[in-house]
């Protein structure tokens, strides 16, 4: 259950900000990388429960999925992970789903045709927009 132990980390991060800046934490937004894996209601429901059990109790948050985009090392071209595996069957974009780097083997730059692809974002879990309570 990687969903526990993610949020475990996100809601020690709050807390240490909340003790850092010597004050609550009213609400903040925890972006997930599209190709992360993670299941969002188990998510949701582990930083609940661990979210009532700290210091940070009653602070809101939200879940964002951030979407997974490759670039061509070769062109700078950016496209969208989904793009990129359009046009592959559903065995090759399975095998992709679960071992994302393999993305290059088996696409290449619509632009210049390089097999030079990276995944530049979607891929990790992140806090962002922390608000802050006075006091």
């Amino acid at each position: 259950m990687h969903e526990y132990v993610i949020a475990r980390g996100v809601v020690e991060s709050v807390r240490n900000f909340s003790l850092n800046f010597g004050c609550g934490v009213k609400r903040f937004k925890v972006l997930v990388g599209e190709l992360s894996m993670l299941d969002i209601g188990v998510l949701r429901e582990a930083l609940e429960g661990l979210i009532a059990a700290s210091e940070v109790r009653g602070a809101d948050f939200s879940i964002e999925i951030e979407p997974a985009r490759i670039s061509c090392g070769s062109c700078g071209n950016i496209i969208s992970f989904g793009e990129a595996v359009s046009h592959l069957s559903e065995e090759e974009r399975e095998m992709i789903h679960f071992l994302p780097d393999l993305i290059a083997s088996y696409a290449a730059c619509r632009r210049c045709g390089s097999l030079d692809l990276r995944i530049i974002s979607g891929r990790g879990v992140s806090v962002r927009d922390v608000v802050f309570t006075e006091g």
